[in-house]
């Protein structure tokens, strides 16, 4: 019987898999029936075990049978990937416009995975000193490592560069945010597609169809993932919610009520410091998406 190998998918289409072995050699391969019986989706950045499948021809094999999906140490729904170190949220200061919420929902969707998060804050070319004065005011305070970029002025580059370096990270973003364009200025080998923005609608069109991991020279590697708009909390339920921002963390047994849900409750230490050390935007969209899975539990 043919022996098993390792290796991690860095592509999936079309019910096809590239896997990258341990020995750094590429194989196409197909999922044995049972994955598919036990409803097991495999995805980018899955280890696997697998099967090689010899050429008739005689041929170097480049084939092969998915036949085992190995334990995952976290994995996103949306983008759909497994087993990362570090989530990159890509948000552009311009065309299109910053999306606070929408980052805010894929920060606390790394917090229910337990994966470190990163926010890069993208085409700071395209705003006034001013306005970046006044959006670094708006974030004081913020529980995440966040930094400016540009691929036209190359700034925040290396920064990024070494945020990258031999970690497993994912972007994520909507479309025209410039994921791919920052990726192919970090390594212009890559050679991605990359997009414009709508003059019309103000969004950007989908160039990456795909999730791909991407190895990086330096070490380490990227998934670069297809834009999107929407993003559900299907998976979190509202009683654990105050657990996924990181900066309620220090206040845990200060408010009045033991199960505070730190939206109108009286002697509540999260409300107390709004605006000190309770990043007031990101309380807004917390009873945001509070309000919305509770409306959700009412529904069920």
């Amino acid at each position: 019987m043919p022996s098993l190998e390792q290796g991690k998918v860095i592509k999936a289409t079309g019910g096809f898999f590239t896997v990258l072995s341990t020995e750094g050699k590429i194989f196409r391969c197909r999922a044995r029936g049972n994955l598919k019986k036990n409803n097991l989706s495999l995805l980018v950045g899955d280890r696997v075990m697998f099967i090689i499948q010899h050429s008739a021809l005689g041929t170097a094999p480049d084939e092969g049978i998915i036949e085992k999906l190995l334990p995952r140490s976290n994995c996103l729904k949306r983008p759909a990937v497994a087993n990362v170190d570090q989530l990159v949220v890509i948000m552009s200061l311009r065309e299109p416009s910053l999306d606070w919420q929408w980052a805010n929902r894929l920060l606390v969707l790394a917090e229910k995975e337990k994966i470190k998060a990163l926010l890069c804050l993208n085409k700071v070319d395209l705003v006034t000193d001013q306005e970046i004065e006044q959006l670094n005011s708006e974030l004081i305070p913020f529980p995440y490592h966040y930094l400016y970029s540009s691929v036209l002025s190359r700034k925040g580059l290396e920064a990024l560069a070494a945020a990258l370096e031999n970690k497993c990270s994912v972007f994520a973003g909507p479309s025209g945010v410039g994921k791919s364009s920052l990726l192919n200025a970090l390594q212009p080998g890559l050679k991605l597609q990359t997009g414009q923005v709508s003059s019309k609608i103000k969004r950007g069109r989908h160039t990456t169809r795909q999730a791909k991991l991407l190895p990086l020279d330096q070490g380490g590697s990227v998934v670069d993932t297809p834009g999107f708009t929407r993003l559900d909390f299907s998976d979190i339920k509202a009683e654990e919610l105050p657990s996924l921002f990181p900066e309620y963390a220090s206040y845990q047994g200060q408010c009045a009520f033991r199960n505070c849900r730190h939206l109108s409750e009286p002697n509540c230490a999260v409300q107390e410091n709004l605006g000190i050390s309770i990043n007031r935007q990101r309380y807004k969209h917390y009873r945001y998406f509070m309000e919305e899975l509770n409306s959700r539990q009412e529904v069920y």
